[in-house]
């Protein structure tokens, strides 16, 4: 949105409204201005506001073609469009860089430059705007660099390394949870079967050390093997032997039965 002497971008985050100001200072050495503003459903929206004449440098600069041009001014070139129509969305919904254009001709010359750096740009149809669009952490920070903007890219890099340990450590507590519900079961089935035995034969017919280890099961229906190995004196292993050999001396002896026990 435009006023008087100034250019205002509006961004949809604060984080991101900061990295378009550091291209500013950094490129063009304007002192851009972050304002906030509430927007409905959509929550808060921040602007970026430019001085006048800075606007001016910007629109115009947009609106030049450019096609003999060295790779300082392509990368001077993209700096200037996302300055005046780009959007750089938070990592935590998903990297993308759109750049919103109104000139199809803009949108052109654009997907060309960002090509020419090896990137992937794509392009859509948004209304009367043709949106030029980057996607994936990895193209975003080299369109960063391209930009100059190296703060930028380290504030993107820092983000991207919480998010990646942040993941790792769900992925190992879901793992982990996943591995005690398991071993849970297991070791409540261990504990039916055991009182089944015990009812019919009696654990009093198991040889002394397999009794033991059946009535430790019974008594802590829900320990893991480690933890009941601990309670009888025994490595996990030792706890895991015993009680597998309790387990097939009790489905032994319900296989000998017609059905299971009463």
């Amino acid at each position: 949105m435009s006023s008087a002497g100034a250019h205002a971008r509006e961004i949809p985050a604060i984080a991101c409204s900061r990295v378009a100001r550091r291209i500013a200072k950094e490129l063009l050495n304007v002192d851009a201005v972050v304002l906030m503003r509430e927007s409905g459903a959509r929550g808060r929206r921040f602007l970026l506001s430019f001085p006048g004449k800075a606007a001016q440098r910007l629109e115009e600069f947009a609106a030049r073609p450019h096609r003999r041009m060295g790779a300082v001014e392509r990368r001077g070139y993209l700096a200037g469009i996302f300055l005046a129509a780009g959007t750089l969305t938070p990592p935590k919904s998903g990297y993308l860089l759109e750049l919103r254009l109104a000139r199809p001709q803009v949108a052109s010359e654009a997907m060309r430059i960002l090509r020419r750096f090896g990137l992937a740009p794509q392009r859509r149809l948004r209304r009367e705007y043709s949106v030029v669009y980057l996607q994936g952490a990895d193209q975003i920070a080299e369109v960063l660099s391209l930009f100059g903007a190296a703060e930028a890219r380290l504030a993107l890099e820092d983000a991207r390394s919480v998010r990646s340990v942040r993941g790792a450590v769900n992925r190992l507590v879901n793992a982990e949870s996943a591995n005690v519900e398991k071993s849970v079961r297991a070791s409540v089935a261990q504990s039916a079967l055991i009182r089944e035995f015990a009812a019919r034969e009696g654990l009093e017919s198991l040889p002394e050390k397999l009794r033991e280890a059946a009535q430790a099961r019974l008594q802590f229906p829900e320990a893991s093997l480690e933890e009941l190995g601990a309670h009888l004196g025994l490595t996990k292993a030792g706890a895991y032997y015993r009680l597998t050999r309790v387990m097939k001396i009790a489905n032994a002896a319900r296989r000998s039965r017609s059905g299971p026990y009463a």
